[in-house]
């Protein structure tokens, strides 16, 4: 049955999704938020560079202080205020349990998928001398590609920024100077472009799904080569969802459909798999790869308000789990074990060698 009206409204329904004050485009990263903008819905404005902080995360000045990382997608910008948000309760913590002198920076973007997180990181966070990088992700990269860009790795946005070059910066393309900037138009040609994209990539089909997950299996690989790459801990970790949860109050089982709840599911069953098979290999000793996803049931409480969003009770839990895994680590580094200067990094970049992916 031909539903391409149905799939068209769909879509529509989601175009305001893209909405650019959260999700500025940035050159390498895709997306972080409009740096001054301050949706409804968050406790603080983005700042300068467009992430969440009480403060932002400029260039080191104190040798002292210990700076910890967190990058992930828009759950780390859900709360009440900077000590509600997953980042701001990690920074409570810690500062109990180690140090006064640590300090937590928020570098989670709203849709943001792995592939982006390292891209984050290398081309401006390392810049910024973290002590300890921490990831959460897997929920984007599992379901984004299923509601937008259907490509595994790319931006959720990534077709409706190729539809608008190409359509209308194309010196080719003679409807472009022609059609101007109509909304009707728009919504047509990037749902038009969004269905070829879905042709091609046999979107639905099971080795598509297989595709997503070797995509996120490739993004990890990344990390072991940038743990490689850097003197310091990196913890990297699954991230909870719903499907996750053993058992599930009635509002979480309504969350999505049934058939997005099998798919999220089988997804997340090869993550994990992936997870699993980089843990028994020989992996740098800085680098920490956890699996999160299920510390809503395993770990402490807390209820999912959305696929991979949760309520307070759920970011407590969530920010006791990350302190408890990276308390050694942080530790090391109040009691003078951080590295000592930017030539550690460069000195390690040049002597380590690459994981080789080869099975």
């Amino acid at each position: 049955m031909n539903d391409e009206p149905g799939r068209r409204e769909k879509f529509l329904h989601h175009v305001r999704y893209f909405d650019a004050s959260v999700r500025y485009p940035v050159p390498f990263v895709g997306f972080t938020g409009r740096p001054g903008h301050c949706p409804e819905h968050q406790c603080l404005p983005y700042d300068a560079a467009g992430f969440l902080n009480a403060e932002p995360a400029g260039h080191r000045t104190d040798p002292n202080e210990i700076r910890i990382f967190v990058l992930g997608d828009s759950t780390m910008l859900d709360g009440a205020s900077w000590q509600d948000l997953v980042p701001g309760r990690l920074q409570d913590l810690l500062r109990a349990t180690c140090s006064d002198r640590v300090r937590v920076f928020n570098f989670g973007v709203v849709s943001s998928c792995t592939e982006q997180m390292c891209a984050l990181i290398w081309t401006r966070l390392l810049d910024l001398d973290p002590d300890v990088l921490i990831v959460l992700s897997g929920g984007t990269d599992a379901f984004l590609p299923l509601t937008f860009d259907p490509r595994p790795g790319y931006p959720y946005n990534a077709f409706l920024i190729e539809y608008l070059y190409a359509h209308y910066f194309s010196e080719t393309n003679d409807r472009s100077w022609q059609s101007g900037l109509d909304y009707d138009g728009v919504i047509d040609g990037a749902f038009d472009l969004l269905r070829q994209s879905r042709q091609r990539v046999d979107y639905g089909s099971p080795d598509w799904e297989a595709s997503v997950a070797r995509s996120y299996e490739a993004s990890l690989r990344k990390f072991v080569r940038l743990a490689r790459a850097v003197d310091i801990p990196v913890f990297y970790a699954l991230e909870p969802i719903v499907v996750r949860k053993r058992s599930l109050e009635p509002a979480e089982a309504s969350l999505a459909s049934p058939g997005t709840l099998a798919y999220l599911t089988r997804l997340y069953d090869r993550f994990e798999a992936a997870l699993t098979d980089l843990r028994v290999r020989s992996l740098p000793g800085n680098l920490h790869l956890i699996d999160a996803s299920r510390v809503l049931t395993d770990v402490g409480p807390g209820l999912f308000t959305n696929v991979v969003h949760y309520d307070g009770a759920g970011r407590a839990t969530v920010s006791q789990f990350l302190a408890d895994n990276v308390f050694d680590a942080v530790r090391r580094c109040s009691d003078g074990g951080r590295r000592g200067d930017a030539t550690a990094w460069f000195r390690s970049v040049f002597r380590r060698p690459l994981l080789r992916t080869a099975r």
